[in-house]
């Protein structure tokens, strides 16, 4: 992700719903992880993936859509 650490540990001090969105993002991407070092993959944790994958995804834009929303109030 392109959001500088330290900018996202200043908006997640002034916005409770983006730390957790902050900290779910990278739990999901833990879990992620988790699935894709497995050498095989049962159709249920195939899918369980590929689920995971579309969250991780859709709140990768709501993060990145509040950090634009932030920058623009910050000029």
């Amino acid at each position: 992700m392109v959001v500088e650490e330290e900018l996202a540990e200043q908006i997640c001090r002034e916005n409770k719903g983006f730390k957790k969105l902050w900290e779910n993002h990278y739990e999901l991407k833990e879990k992620i992880q988790e699935f894709e070092r497995m050498k095989y993959l049962t159709p249920e944790e195939e899918l369980e993936r590929k689920k995971l994958k579309k969250i991780k995804l859709k709140e990768k834009d709501l993060i990145m859509q509040m950090v634009s929303e932030y920058r623009s109030k910050q000029v």
